[in-house]
């Protein structure tokens, strides 16, 4: 074999050996890109409660469900809890029913505590559907808001700010029956003012959560309601 030819396979098989390279990396990086974008939102956070996470680092003006206007800094003397939400949500409406309805029932009496539901799909949360809502849960407008705005704006900010993983849209007609059209994070945030204290998976027990409402009360200087007696 010829000195050339030598050279030539040489520069060969250095070229084959660099596009196995280059396809292994684009292969990787492309199932690192489906496995972020297929997964499902964030339903286990926090497990572990870690007092004094963040401090909230902007505002931005919203609409209640009643039309009035409101900002997240109106929020800054009140203890809160923040999630999620959006009417057309089976998984919604399931945990604000049996259960933030639960802890809220406890507090609902406190001027200073506030359960905040933050709108994904704003454009098909009219007013009139979260009025209806707000009246089968039986909650008072005053310290049970509902809140959107425009939706990339409030998108940027629950998840640049608020620290909420991000949102996805779903598009099998069967998970989008048992789990509603957006895929969105399940957990719950405790605020405190402008501070978020806990952020914790969907799983709480409710007792714990209101004894971390409790308390967080306690410490924003105001008396909170003792735990019921069982």
């Amino acid at each position: 074999m010829t000195d050339k030819k030598k050279i030539t396979l040489i520069y060969v098989g250095v070229a084959v050996i660099s596009l196995m390279i280059l396809g292994m990396s684009f292969f990787l990086t492309t199932l690192k890109k489906e496995k972020r974008d297929n997964s499902p939102p964030a339903t286990d956070v926090g497990k572990e409660n870690v007092d004094e996470l963040a401090v909230l680092g902007g505002d931005i003006e919203l609409e209640r469900q009643d039309g009035s206007k409101a900002r997240i800094s109106d929020l800054h003397d009140k203890v809160w809890l923040a999630v999620q939400y959006y009417e057309s949500c089976p998984m919604c409406a399931a945990r604000n029913t049996n259960f933030l309805l639960e802890v809220y029932k406890q507090f609902r009496s406190e001027d200073d505590f506030v359960v905040v539901c933050l709108s994904v799909d704003p454009e098909a949360d009219t007013k009139e559907k979260l009025l209806d809502v707000r009246d089968r849960l039986k909650a008072d407008k005053k310290n049970w808001w509902f809140l959107k705005g425009e939706q990339k704006m409030l998108w940027d900010y629950m998840t640049d700010v608020m620290f909420f993983t991000g949102i996805r849209e779903r598009f099998e007609e069967v998970e989008i029956a048992a789990k509603g059209r957006w895929a969105h994070d399940m957990g719950i945030h405790l605020y405190r003012g402008d501070t978020l204290v806990h952020k914790w998976h969907e799983g709480l027990p409710p007792e714990q959560l209101a004894a971390e409402v409790r308390e967080a009360l306690g410490k924003l200087g105001n008396p909170a309601p003792e735990e019921p007696k069982p």
